[in-house]
């Protein structure tokens, strides 16, 4: 029994070499020629900056997810139980490699009341929340704070970007990401709340119930 676990974590060990070495680092490669790009590009056409912001949106969450399933390949299997939104929201940090704006996340709670999808939804809603406010709002600060119970999980993202016209989610593109965080949320049970305005950065709050999803799946 020990040879086959062993066998299978030099399997695993073996394959997250291979991840990191031919997909992490072309990736990597890639998100720093589009930060030259993006330096080149300054003062350019509105247009093909918002192109590229997007496009950089899109390398750095595949370095993330990247990196996660290098990290997961060396460790032991993943469990529910084992899945940490603090840890998850780290490394995407890491692998966005944010410096400015001045970022706060604070995260408090057990990850092991929380059931897999309440767990995922949160992550990626807030990793959502994120990410915008570094890459579209300009925010020079970003407060993270995510706390929960057995009862109910709290959350909410607080910068003090550009802002926007929340009536306008879902109507122009550069806000499908919060129509999917919402849709996301309510499909976790919880509910989605945006305040912002122009030049007066978001607050975005998430509200989702525990306990009616762990009795759920006991």
């Amino acid at each position: 029994m020990r040879d086959t676990e062993t066998a299978q974590r030099d399997v695993r060990r073996a394959l997250a070499r291979e991840v990191h070495d031919r997909i992490g680092s072309g990736l990597a490669l890639a998100l720093r020629r589009l930060d030259m790009l993006e330096t080149t590009a300054a003062g350019a056409d509105p247009d093909a900056a918002a192109r590229l912001q997007q496009v950089r949106a899109a390398v750095v969450d595949a370095l993330c997810a990247t990196r996660q399933v290098t990290s997961a390949l060396r460790d032991s299997p993943p469990t529910v139980a084992s899945f940490s939104i603090e840890d998850a929201l780290r490394g995407f940090v890491r692998a966005m490699e944010i410096s400015e704006p001045r970022l706060d996340l604070r995260v408090e709670g057990m990850d092991g009341l929380l059931p897999a999808a309440v767990a995922e939804a949160v992550f990626l809603a807030v990793r959502e929340a994120m990410r915008n406010a570094v890459a579209h709002a300009r925010a020079r600060q970003v407060a993270v704070h995510i706390t929960w119970d057995a009862e109910e999980l709290h959350a909410s993202v607080a910068d003090d970007g550009d802002g926007f016209d929340p009536a306008t989610v879902g109507q122009r593109r550069s806000t499908n990401g919060l129509l999917g965080m919402r849709e996301r949320i309510q499909a976790a049970g919880g509910v989605t709340t945006i305040t912002s305005a122009p030049r007066r950065g978001t607050r975005i709050t998430l509200w989702v119930p525990v306990k009616e999803r762990n009795t759920r799946h006991a």
